[in-house]
């Protein structure tokens, strides 16, 4: 049952990094308004911030008039919140006075079916982003696990403290730094000088 809650996490995990960036969001203009804009290098896997009072139990198995059976997988809506990041900052290209260049931020994605961020460790990243103060009554009675942690332990408490950041609209606002975006990130750059 573990090995298969693993697996589904795992599968989840791999459809959003292949996520695109949804059209019709311009990440330029994001980039010129919104405030930080960094070049970073993602340093950890990632973090999976949980909601332990509701994990399944125990699966759950339905006989089939064949003698075979179904087994029903939990429904990661139901206790997933999201993910944390670590990021170093290599370049800072839009401050907002918090954000240095060689400090490691942490980047909270809330957890999603479609248009998710995320990124992958050893990637290295342009990043639009937003400030992300946690709402007390959504995350205090939360849990972080780590990567190959398992879900049954618990992690550790959400710390309510630290000071996260989220990407602005969502994939839109992270870039991967490819040849394929080489322009793009350019322009982004552009944009930001000519404000």
């Amino acid at each position: 049952m573990l090995r298969a809650l693993l697996l589904l996490l795992f599968v989840i995990g791999m459809t959003v990094t292949a996520a695109a960036q949804s059209p019709g969001i311009n990440p330029r203009g994001l980039a010129a308004h919104g405030s930080p804009v960094i070049m970073g290098m993602v340093e950890e896997p990632l973090q999976t911030v949980i909601r332990p009072d509701r994990l399944p139990k125990t699966a759950t198995s339905k006989r089939q008039s064949n003698g075979t059976y179904i087994v029903e997988l939990p429904q990661p809506l139901d206790y997933l919140v999201g993910y944390i990041f670590r990021v170093r900052v290599q370049e800072v290209l839009k401050s907002d006075r918090r954000v240095r260049a060689n400090q490691t931020i942490e980047v909270f994605s809330k957890f999603q079916l479609e248009g998710a961020v995320s990124l992958p460790k050893g990637q290295q990243v342009l990043l639009i982003l937003a400030p992300f103060t946690p709402k007390k009554e959504d995350f205090e009675k939360t849990s972080v696990v780590r990567s190959g942690q398992s879900l049954s332990q618990g992690g550790t408490t959400f710390n309510m403290g630290a000071r996260y950041y989220s990407v602005a609209a969502e994939a839109n606002g992270a870039v991967l730094v490819t040849e394929k975006n080489r322009k793009l990130i350019e322009e982004i750059r552009a944009a930001i000088r000519a404000r």
